[in-house]
């Protein structure tokens, strides 16, 4: 089933409003409310479990390189990274997030499509965003201040826009080697106004931010001017034993506090809560303790003007014996501790960890049958479906900062069994893989985990 209902007139007309109606509204939600499902032409039978994975692909700048990895079409005398690519080939069921269609940033692939036909799988896809930046659209021309900051290459494919290519469409995708039963497409709350906040000029500050990340294309445009939101991609898939599995695969906001993405997660949480049969849920759930939406000093400064906790430190600093070097001291020590484990206890003002409520609420939430999420394994929390070394889980994204670089678990796999069976196992993190042909394919590490079928 193919939905482009939005042909490129359309697009440039939904760039100059935040209030579509009419007939362009109609087209707007069917696309935005209605995944586009392609069926698996055959059914892989497993083994004795399902390897699912989850990857970030950072819209697909590199999917020819995903498909070198899939096929192993390189020599490498690195043996750990050859486990891993035995790990990553026999998944089965494999979430994609940040997936484009019809765009020029990815040379107006469809993705998806594309990696679905090269693995002989069928997909889902679920639209997050329309995306509708002028630049994209070509109605805008970049100063030559901002040119200093797009490889040449870019900046040709923004001067020649392929109109009758241009679908705009960016979202989550499932490849599947298994039969799709049914498919849903579940709208996050709004955290972020993409469209609204994109619109507004950005403040000197935020550019210098975003000037300085790498030139490459994938941080150039300048603004995200989008339509839509975050989204849950819900799909129930038909096991050989005839057993159904359902996968949730989902996005959570970026450009927002941890409050708002756990908002999303309880309202996400209520829509699946009455499915009986095995469920993962994986994404990126974007569990930075932050917010990282466009800033400004006016911003900062009401951030901590309004945070009683930020009030409350100042309070203790100023009124007692508490010397910078003690503050500064307490800070690194909750920045390492955080380091690793986002999970880490909460402890008010003097250790705080804002993404604590995140995991609490994954540990006790229970679906209507009774059942709940696999949280615990022989490692400690969530040590059986996400990958935990030693010191903590297996971060899965880095940030270059001004002093060193941030890491961080932003990507996870959350289990329901059914019984004994469709317990996680083999939790994994291969960050090999996103390294195999030096720089980094994705700005996200792969992930695996692996789910024993029922008898």
């Amino acid at each position: 089933m193919q939905l482009y209902n939005l042909n490129y007139y359309d697009l440039v007309e939904l760039s100059q409003t935040a209030s579509p109606k009419g007939e362009l509204l109609e087209k707007l939600n069917s696309q935005l409310n209605a995944p586009i499902i392609e069926q698996p032409l055959n059914e892989e039978r497993p083994d004795d479990f399902l390897r699912i994975a989850n990857w970030n692909i950072e819209r697909g700048f590199n999917t020819e390189l995903i498909e070198k990895i899939f096929e192993r079409s390189f020599l490498t005398n690195n043996f750990n990274l050859i486990d891993e690519l035995d790990i990553f080939s026999k998944a089965s069921i494999i979430v994609l997030n940040e997936t484009d269609i019809g765009i020029p940033r990815t040379k107006y692939e469809n993705i998806p499509k594309r990696l679905a036909h090269f693995l002989k799988a069928g997909y889902i896809f679920g639209t997050e965003f329309i995306e509708v930046d002028p630049y994209q659209l070509g109605i805008k021309k970049f100063t030559d201040e901002e040119k200093v900051y797009l490889e040449e290459e870019a900046l040709k494919q923004l001067e020649n826009i392929q109109k009758e290519k241009y679908s705009g469409l960016h979202g989550t995708t499932i490849l599947t080697k298994y039969p799709v039963l049914q498919a849903r497409t579940i709208r996050l709350p709004e955290c972020y106004m993409w469209y609204l906040k994109e619109k507004e000029k950005l403040t000197a500050l935020e550019f210098v931010r975003r000037g300085a990340a790498e030139k490459i294309f994938a941080a150039k445009v300048l603004t995200e001017l989008r339509h839509g939101g975050r989204i849950a991609l819900v799909a129930d898939l038909k096991l050989p034993n005839n057993d159904v599995i359902t996968i949730v695969a989902t996005h959570l906001e970026n450009r927002c506090m941890p409050e708002c993405r756990l908002k999303q997660l309880q309202f996400l949480l209520n829509e699946i809560k009455n499915i009986k049969n095995p469920v993962v849920l994986t994404g990126d759930f974007n569990t930075t303790g932050t917010d990282s939406s466009p800033t400004s000093i006016k911003k900062e400064i009401l951030a901590r003007v309004r945070n009683p906790e930020y009030i409350a430190r100042q309070a203790i600093w100023t009124l007692t014996s508490v010397t910078f070097i003690q503050n500064f001291v307490l800070n690194s020590v909750n920045f390492f501790r955080q380091f690793k484990d986002p999970t880490t206890k909460h402890i008010p003002v003097v250790l705080p960890n804002k993404e604590s409520n995140f995991f609490k609420l994954i540990r006790e939430f229970k679906f209507e049958d009774g059942n709940g999420f696999d949280t615990e394994g022989e490692k400690g929390f969530l040590s059986s479906s996400n990958e935990r070394e030693i010191k903590g889980f297996k971060t899965t994204f880095e940030l270059p900062r001004t002093l060193g670089v941030a890491k961080y678990k932003l990507d996870w796999f959350f289990v329901k069994p059914q019984n004994q069976s469709y317990r996680p196992t083999n939790g994994r993190t291969l960050q090999l893989i996103n390294r195999a042909f030096g720089g980094k394919i994705s700005d996200h590490d792969p992930i695996t985990v692996d789910v024993k079928a029922g008898d």
